[in-house]
Parts: structure tokens; sequence; C-alpha cells
């Protein structure tokens, strides 16, 4: 999302972050912010976006330079800070004195800090520091000092690169002095590059063409300028394909290119062999390699670290020691890329052929060996091909992709080509690798059609979402096989229809396409197995668990799974979530994500996830929740495996709606939405991300509407089977406070007993819930009040604080409406510390309202407090004003359905402010000590370390203090609160 600095796409979260800090600064205390990340990343425009977000700032600037790095006081001088010299003398670079009973420093940190001071004395002002990485010390020591005692609002940004990372160099120890919150600028994902080639170069990119500018930029915002500026558009996924892209660097990316030159050049000429044997031998080779590679004297560990020092100190070389033995590595790709490239064709292949030698694994050797071969080569692609199918054996699919590639480039026979390209590209896919796919895709249309080349594009098209065009070929690939031909192809189009059939969640289709491919293929084989892993989850979700357990056991005792076994974890995972069994469910999905290091699939890690959310979402672990669909977005980014967004977006997406950020909220189930021709898993993860949004705005139509593409879809063969899927009790639940109780009512009657057949707790206790809003809603208050508790009690051992949050405060709303006001108090009560302690303030914010409605005094109502001109009341404006709770309409009263019956009419909203001005809010001691950390700066986890209890105790405080003051963020907190004077006086006093 471009903000209102064009150069600056998807800060939204760092811009945040600053706003934060700015907020805090108002209270009175000078903040300072670092922002860390590679040249070109963005640090110098996202602090001109900040300034130009905030007009009101008075802003100074200070830009340091390498060349400039030994000036004392030159960034002071930028900033107006010059010493006082008389008018004979003009200043010397000792001009600020160098009195011995003090540090050299103090003079001109005074003079900082009255400079600073001034800056600020009228309003909030701004100093941005570029580059303080090449800043002298003076400055940055006379700055420290001021900083920690300038008592005015002012916000401090400084930035730096790599260098100023280090720790014990001067910009360490200034970010450390000043207590600087440490934001580090990430590379920017394809679709945001995408944004920016929008904006800054007006070209509107294909998907192909993004993800071919961002290997070539790897997210760089300069370098994807750059790249833009020299073509790179018009390179496109096929050209990388071709070339690769250390070809391509040099010409669309020249600045490193350029950068990787000079640097080799001012290199030894042994440091410099050592950085090109290092580009060759790629990842991380040990020291010794690299230097026997690079020919440097063997067995001189001395002439090793001399060579390894100068090209760390040149910034082309990282190094560390692991076990006593030493490790190199180029972190930046495009700069190995560029290295190697530097390479004359003669020099590298001999290079790569003696890496060969080196080579500790076949896998390495035959790489090698390949990036050396000039020509076709029959037997180096039957070595190839032999690697291939090893490496298949142990379901390492981007390993696999790597051989045969290899194998189809080698390869003399043109047929043999084209099978190892077709089978190439569906190991890419079995990787989750699409956008080394894709080129390969475009070139496997224009073939001939055959069986094997539509089992390839369904696959491909499965991972992409379109789920028509995969059927289409499937049906077509399995209709045209060769009855008596290889049992290998037609295993492989029967394993393509398992996963076809998983996401159209069609259970009956899996299960027999999964006896199908095991047939085929063997049980053992790699096709079998991911099979089988399937097959537990479709028995599950069919209700026949023991069947599923015995099946995932007898898939565990296969022998020699190797990192096969991550299918394994994801199915038994799955199949957990889907049954309650949520710690094992944890458990087996964190076991089926691999890291960089480890053989495995993307695709596989990537479901992993995305389930993985799902579950710490249901434990009440939110923040980890979060985390883990963050990772699998971040992950997908570049892959675009368009199955499994919407999934990983959806628990994003409900996760901001019910923390009251509905901004986020709304761009997250944006994102969860998917096409017309996608497949009905993605449609129901889009509908419930949309769902979640509108339930927290108390948009109950807009619920409805959401799920009115699931409610027509065929679901008769397992989408509503229970556990899987939990959509019917939000879709019910809006159609009760629509006012359509009959509609709920028919609606929910097949799934309840489909649940108590089942025996399945959770969809027993949502269904339940709802249950009970009929009820009520229909005048039976004793059968509401058993409906109510025989959910609750169904969820009585399980690890679903959020579910028990729902049904409480359904079930308290309920009794209140009755007139039950105690009994719905001590209800309402405990559904509010529930969602609290998960962080579902918007849910808190609505118990609180029903609490002063029941009028019992636990809730004490919070006065109008006035900040600046606004007046802040202590309920947020109903976004539905009208509705009433169905059943209890006044009669003659059009129903106004699609509103929070918790949320009141503005018109119904107390007037709690006096006459005489604002009042302070009624706080309790507790949130007096949480209002009083968290303005002044504190984390949550800092105020709860200092407070002596839990996080959750202070996000329950924090969300009280918020709903007092009728504000949400920390920053209008640090703006609007300030201590009673008794308070100021005890603090003043410590």
């Amino acid at each position: 999302m471009l903000t209102p600095h064009e150069d600056v796409v998807s800060r939204a979260q760092e811009l945040s972050e600053l706003d934060t800090l700015l907020g805090v600064a108002a209270s009175g205390a000078a903040q300072c912010a670092v922002l860390e990340g590679p040249h070109g990343i963005g640090k110098t425009a996202l602090c001109e976006a900040f300034a130009a977000r905030h007009p009101e700032l008075a802003v100074r600037r200070a830009e340091a330079s390498a060349w400039e790095h030994g000036l004392r006081g030159g960034i002071l001088a930028q900033l107006g800070v010059l010493p006082a010299y008389s008018a004979d003398a003009g200043p010397t670079e000792d001009s600020w004195g160098r009195d011995t009973d003090q540090p050299s420093w103090l003079p001109a940190g005074r003079a900082a800090l009255e400079a600073l001071s001034r800056l600020a004395a009228n309003g909030p002002a701004l100093v941005v520091l570029d580059a303080i990485e090449h800043a002298d010390t003076l400055s940055l020591e006379a700055l420290a000092y001021a900083v920690r005692r300038v008592h005015d609002p002012l916000v401090v940004l400084a930035t730096h690169g790599p260098a100023g990372s280090v720790p014990g160099s001067p910009a360490a120890a200034f970010a450390d002095a000043v207590r600087a919150r440490r934001i580090v600028l990430d590379p920017l994902a394809p679709e945001a590059l995408r944004e920016l080639a929008a904006a800054r170069a007006k070209v509107d990119l294909t998907p192909e063409a993004t993800q071919a500018l961002w290997r070539v930029s790897r997210g760089n915002p300069a370098l994807a300028l750059e790249a833009l500026a020299n073509g790179a558009e018009s390179i496109g996924a096929e050209g990388l394909a071709a070339h690769g892209p250390r070809a391509v660097v040099p010409s669309v990316v020249p600045s490193v290119a350029a950068r990787a030159a000079a640097a080799l050049a001012r290199l030894p000429p042994g440091a410099r062999a050592l950085v090109e044997a290092v580009s060759v031998l790629g990842g991380t080779p040990t020291g010794a390699v690299a230097a026997q590679l690079a020919g440097l004297p063997e067995g001189n560990a001395e002439a090793l670290l001399a060579a390894a020092d100068a090209a760390w100190s040149a910034g082309l070389l990282e190094c560390r020691t692991v076990a006593g033995t030493l490790q190199l590595t180029i972190r930046d790709p495009l700069l190995r890329d560029a290295v190697e490239e530097a390479l004359g064709p003669a020099e590298r292949a001999a290079l790569h052929t003696r890496a060969a030698e080196l080579a500790g694994s076949t896998r390495d050797r035959l790489r090698h060996l390949v990036a050396a071969a000039v020509m076709p080569d029959a037997g180096l692609a039957a070595e190839a091909d032999r690697l291939a199918a090893e490496e298949a054996g142990e379901g390492d699919w981007s390993a696999v992709a790597d051989a045969l590639v290899a194998a189809s480039q080698l390869h003399v026979d043109p047929a043999l080509r084209e099978d190892r390209l077709l089978r190439a590209a569906e190991a890419m896919v079995g990787a989750g690798d699409l956008p080394r796919a894709t080129p390969l895709a475009r070139r496997i249309e224009s073939l001939p059609q055959s069986a094997a080349r539509d089992a390839v594009l369904a696959y491909y098209a499965i991972h992409k979402g379109h789920a028509r065009r995969a059927g289409a070929l499937l049906a077509r690939a399995w209709e045209t096989r060769a009855p008596l031909g290889s049992t290998d192809l037609a295993a492989r189009i029967a394993q393509y229809r398992v996963l076809d059939s998983l996401a159209e969640w069609d259970i009956p289709a899996l299960l027999d396409w999964t006896e199908t491919a095991v047939r085929l293929a063997g049980p053992d084989s790699t096709a079998g197995v991911e099979a089988r892993a399937m097959l537990g989850l479709g028995l599950g979700s069919a209700g026949r668990l023991a069947e599923a357990r015995a099946a995932y056991e007898e898939l565990a005792a296969t022998p020699a799974l190797g990192a096969r076994d991550q299918r394994l974890h994801l199915g038994r995972g799955w199949l957990a979530l889907g049954v309650d069994e949520l710690d094992e469910a944890r458990l087996e999905l964190r076991a089926a994500i691999t890291s960089a290091r480890s053989p495995g699939s993307l695709r596989i890690t990537l479901w992993a996830y995305a389930w993985l959310a799902r579950a710490e979402f249901s434990v009440g672990r939110w923040d980890e929740a979060l985390a883990a669909a963050r990772t699998g977005i971040t992950l997908n980014a570049p892959v675009g495996m368009d199955l499994l967004a919407p999934i990983l977006h959806f628990t994003a997406a409900q996760i901001h709606a019910l923390r009251g950020d509905s901004a986020e909220a709304a761009e997250q189930s944006r994102l969860a939405q998917p096409g017309p021709e996608a497949y009905p898993v993605m449609h129901l993860a889009g509908a419930l991300a949309a769902a979640a949004v509108a339930e927290s705005l108390g948009d109950y139509a807009g619920v409805l509407r959401a799920f009115e593409p699931i409610v027509r879809m065929d679901r008769s063969q397992g989408i509503d089977a229970p556990g899987f899927w939990p959509w019917q009790d939000v879709y019910a639940n809006a159609l009760v406070m629509t006012g359509r109780i009959d509609d709920a009512d028919a609606f929910l009657r097949p799934l309840e007993a489909a649940a108590r057949s089942a025996e399945h707790r959770s969809t027993i206790a949502r269904l339940g819930y709802v249950r009970g809003r009929i009820l009520g809603a229909q005048g039976s208050l004793d059968d509401a009040v058993a409906c109510f508790e025989g959910a609750l009690a169904a969820l009585d051992g399980l690890p679903l604080p959020y579910n028990t949050a729902r049904g409480r405060f359904a079930y308290g709303q309920t009794l209140r409406r009755f007139g039950r006001r105690r009994d719905a108090t001590e209800v309402l009560a405990a559904a509010r510390d529930a969602f609290a302690g998960v962080g579902a303030q918007v849910y808190v914010a609505r118990c609180e309202r029903e609490l002063q409605a029941a009028g019992t005094g636990i809730f004490r109502t919070a006065p109008h407090y006035q900040r600046g001109q606004h007046q802040v009341g202590q309920y947020p404006a109903a976004q539905h004003p009208g509705a009433q709770y169905p059943g209890t309409q006044q009669p003659g009263a059009p129903h106004r359905g699609g509103h929070d019956p918790g949320a009141p009419h503005p018109a119904q909203a107390p007037e709690t402010g006096s006459s005489s001005g604002p009042s302070v809010p009624a706080f309790t001691a507790q949130e007096t000590a949480v209002a009083r950390l968290v303005a002044a700066g504190l984390s949550n986890r800092d105020a709860a370390r200092e407070l002596f209890v839990s996080v959750k105790t202070v996000q329950y405080h924090l969300t009280r203090i918020y709903a007092k003051l009728g504000i949400g963020s920390r920053a209008e907190l640090a703006a609007v609160y300030r201590p009673p004077a008794d308070e100021s006086s005890a603090t003043n006093s410590s």
C-alpha cells in the first residue's frame, strides 16, 4: 500500500511504530528510533514519509558521509550546533575544547542540548540523522548526551547500514546510549514491488514480470527501480529461466556489478581469489575448502585468515567460526552472482571443475560438473537422472528439480530432454517453487497434447488455485493415458486427483483416488506416501477417526521415509486440529515445518504454517498465530501459491479484526478473497475472513453476504463435516442477529445432528450457543439456559478460550435481556476476562457495554475526557445504529438487522461529563500503574516485568484503560494521559 510519500511502499507497520514513538514523545520525553537495512532499502524515504505525514513537526536533517567521518562535529554543524569562537579566529577541529577534567564531548553535548531543546520548545520536532555509521564520534557522543536530557516533544530518527550494527561501533554505542527503538527494514514482497513500479516507473507489471523483478532486486526498492530503468520487465520469467539471475544481474542492476568490481579491485590477489572461490562454491563453504579452490598455500592458516580478513573488511565476505571451523559466505545473493559472472567463461568452468573434485556429496559434485559443461553430455545426463531418482526417494523435490533441469540440458535425445523438462516442472511444483515452474509451464503449453503434458499443467494449475482448468486437464490426462503404459504416470495423475479432491473438499473422491494412487504406485513409493498422508485426513473428515489414526500409524512405520515424513506430520496435525486435539496438532504441524537447511518441500511447509496459525489461534496464542500466518505469507509472497493464500490471510484478518485494527483486518480480508475460478477451500477461507471483519464491526448483514457463496455450494461431500471448516455457527449467529430466527433454526438442525453423531465437542458447543440464542429469541429462557450450560460443558477441558468466551458472551446477553442482571453480570464478566486474555479487544468493549447495561455496579463508567479540541467518549460510534436484539423488538418497530446488539445508539450514550469541564477517568490502582508505564513508552512485556504480573494481565488492564479514555492506541494514551498529582510527586521523590 502506497503511503503519502510515493517512494515508500508497504511500510505501514513501520510508520505506525514511528507514530507511536511520536505519541510517547508528546508526553515530554525525547524518543529515538534507528532504522536499519542495506543501501537502497528505503530508510531515508521512510524518514521523509514520516515527516510528510506530520507537517506540524519542526524538522532538522543531517547526513553523514564516509569522507567526512574524521571531521569532528561535522553532523552537529549540519544541525546548526556550532562552537563559540571569537570574531578573530574561526573554528578549528579543536574548537570544542579539550578540558582534561571533563569528557571531550561535554561542551558539544551541552550545546546540542540547548539547540535541541530550543527546537522542540514550541512544539513537536523531528531530527533525522542519515547514515550514522559514517558519522564522526564527537557528534554522536554529543547528541546522545543531549537526547537523554531533552524534556520536550522530540523524535530522533537515525539510519544506518549493516556496518552500524557492529557491536562497539560508534553507531551501535549511540543507539544503546539513547535506548533507541530498533526498526529493521525488510525487503519488499513482490506485490509491493509491483506497486512501486506503478508509482515510480509508471509500469504495470504482469505477475511473471513482478517475480522476475524480485529475483534481480531481492526486494530492494532502489535496485528494483534501477532494474526497471534498464528494462528488467522485458526480460521476464522466461529470460531468467533461460539465462539465470547470475547472467542477468550485470545488465539490469549494473550498480551491483560495479560495486563488486570496485571491491574486488581493491583486494590483494589472495583475498580476491578467495572471494571468487566462495562465489563458485555457493552456500557457506569451510575456509579450508575455499582456500584450496582459491589456490592459497595448503595448510597455511595465516594466509587464509589474512585473505578472509581483507575480504571481510571490503564488505564482500561474512566470516564466522563454528566448532573450530572457519565458515565463509557472500550473504547478498546479487553480489555473489555479480562476482561469479565477472569471471571469464574458461576461468569459471575451470573453478567449477576443481570444485567438483572437492565436493563432499554427489549432489554438489554434479552441480559443479553441470556448471562447467558447455555442450550436451549423455553420460553426465544419465548421472543427473540417477541423482534425481535418489532425491525423489528422499522427498527432496528441490534437489530433484535441479537434477532434472540439468538432465534436460545435457541429454542429446530430444524426447528425453522433453521428458526431463516435464518432470522438472513437476518437481518444482512439488517443492513449492512456482516461480521456477512458471516459465517451464509456458514452454510445456506449446508441446503436443499428451497425458504427461496435461498432468504437469494440472499439477501447476492446482497450486495456482485454478480449479476448473485443473479438473479439465486431469480428466483428459486420465482418459488419454496409455492403459498398458507406464503405471508411474497413471499413479502421478491419481496422486494429483487426490490433491484436486482435497482442494474441492470432496472427501469421497479423495478416498477413491487415494486408493487408486496407492494401488498403482505402491504404498512405499513417493506418490503412494503423499496419497496416504491425505488418506487419514479424508477418513477423519468422513467420521472414521479410528481408521484415520490407524492409517497414520501404518504410514509412520514405513521404512526410510526421510524428508517424506513432512507429509505425515502435516496430515496428522491437520487431522488433530479438526478433531480438537490441539496440543498434538501444534506439535505435528511444527514438525512439518522444515528449515532452509533441511530437505523437504516449501509447499508442505506453507500448508503447515497455515494450519499452525489456526491451531495457535484456537488455543488463544494469538501472537504466535499471527507470527505463523505472517511467516507463511512472507514465504509465499515470492512463490505465489494461490491455493493456500486465503487460509494464511484469514487468520491474520481475524486476529486484526478482533483486536480492533479494522484497517489492517480489511486489507488482510481483501488479500484472502479468491477469484471466481477458485477451489471451494479458497472460497471458504475468504468467506471466513470477510465474515470475521464484518462481525467485528457488528455488521451481521455483512456476515451473511460473506457466506453467500458457501451457502450456494454443494456441501454434501464433506464441507459441513464437524470440525474442519467451522463457519456454520458464525453464519447461523448472523441469521439470529438479523432476525431470521426460523432460517437459523432450519439451518442448524442437520448440523446439530451430525455434531452429536460424531461426538465432536467444539462443534456441539459452537452450534449450542447459537441454539441458545434462538431459544432466547423465541422466549424460552429455561431451555436457552440449559442449552448454553450444555454448550459450555462440552468445552470443559478443551483449550479453546475464544470459543468459550463467545459462548459466555451470548449467554450473558440473553440473560440480561430477560432481566436476569446479576446472573448476566457473572457470565459477562467471565466472558470479558476470557476475551481480554486472548486480546479480543472488540469483544472486551462489548462485554463492558453489556455489563454497564446490566447496572450491577461491576462496571464503572468513565466520564468524558477532553483531549485538545476533540471530545472523546467512552463508546465508539455504532456502525449500524438502531438495531434491536432479535425477539425483543418494540411492537411495530421495523427490525434493522446487521448491528451488534451490545453497541448502544449514540443518542443513548450517557452524558457523564460535567459542565465544569473534563474530569479524570476513574482508574483502579492497577490501571493507574499500567497507564503510567505504557504512557512512558514501556512495552506490555516490560510493564508486566515492572509490576510482577503476566503480560495478559497488562493487556487486560490496557483494554479497560482504552475504553475509559475512549481511545484505541498506545500513541493516544501517551498523548492524553497524565498521572494524578500525588502519583507524580511520589514518582519525582523516589
